[in-house]
């Protein structure tokens, strides 16, 4: 039964959770050496190895809980050289190019705790789109999401008119997206994205899958936060720019984006999803992004 489960999850998008990007520590100027940066970042890769699954529920249980992962710490700073453009206006072409130079961005911030904890990291290719895809994880719209079945990443070049205005026309949202997008591929890498699925699946309680599936996004939201602290020194992420960026969490909550204030959905309310990705700007100890023991009014 497991391992049906984790097949399915195999062909699963994970998508359109905007992640927020926010700099509460990591403005200003730094006097540190930028951090790993003698890495070399591989190229994409089209043919990632596979992803680690839990042979059992308890191991299931232990990646999502206990991972290795969480005893790592982020470096800081990290060098990007990819600063953020106009998506509204770019051509796929320069979505590509950024999105590419972003992903490499990522790989850099991330090798270390992931490398250290024993796993493989994968620097996944970016897709453009416009107004529908099928994938290896089957048929979506417009989005920004990570496909477990192939480990890649895929972003619609009509995202920003779908989102409200009040992000759609913020600098950081489409980065923060991305970003959010990647630390699912950290949790796909892990083991923990295909165990947080088939424990959900596993209950055969729609509401109690709906809980594991707003713990997986929460900390999506933190992991991307912890990469604009890493990197924001770098990209010049300024004081005033953290009200904006935490908004961009709170936006595409789930009650924000339904107009529903007491919706139970599968990603989290604004405030969770702002209080997660506020978390990993205030941090750099993947730990604290565990949102998989915490109460849960922290993921509601």
């Amino acid at each position: 039964m497991l391992l049906v489960i984790i097949i399915l999850g195999l062909a699963t998008i994970v998508g359109l959770a905007i992640s927020g990007l926010s700099s509460s520590s990591g403005t200003g100027s730094s006097t540190a050496a930028y951090q790993n940066d003698d890495y070399q970042v591989p190229p994409p890769d089209t043919n990632p190895p596979p992803i680690p699954l839990p042979q059992t529920y308890e191991q299931a249980e232990q990646l999502i809980t206990n991972n290795p992962f969480y005893r790592q710490t982020v470096p800081v700073p990290v060098r990007c050289s990819s600063q953020p453009i106009n998506v509204a206006t770019a051509s796929d072409a320069q979505l590509k190019s950024h999105f590419e130079g972003l992903m490499e961005c990522l790989v850099r911030v991330w090798e270390p705790p992931v490398t250290n904890a024993g796993f493989i990291i994968v620097r996944p290719t970016v897709t453009i789109y416009g107004k529908e895809l099928t994938t290896k994880c089957g048929k979506t719209g417009v989005n920004a999401f990570y496909c477990t079945a192939d480990q890649q990443v895929y972003y619609s070049n009509l995202l920003p008119q779908a989102l409200p205005s009040t992000i759609g026309n913020n600098k950081w949202t489409a980065d923060i997206v991305m970003a959010h997008e990647f630390g699912h591929a950290l949790q796909g890498r892990t083991g923990i994205l295909v165990s947080g699925h088939a424990l959900g699946q596993e209950s055969g309680d729609e509401g109690t899958a709906a809980k594991y599936m707003r713990r997986l996004e929460t900390q999506a939201d933190c992991f991307s936060g912890m990469f604009v602290h890493s990197v924001s020194v770098s990209l010049g992420v300024q004081q005033q720019d953290v009200d904006g960026i935490l908004a961009i969490y709170d936006t595409i909550g789930d009650d924000n984006l339904s107009g529903k204030p007491d919706i139970v959905g599968n990603h989290g309310l604004g405030r969770s999803r702002e209080y997660w990705g506020n978390m990993g700007l205030a941090n750099s100890e993947v730990g604290t992004c565990n949102t998989f023991v915490v109460p849960a009014r922290f993921v509601r």
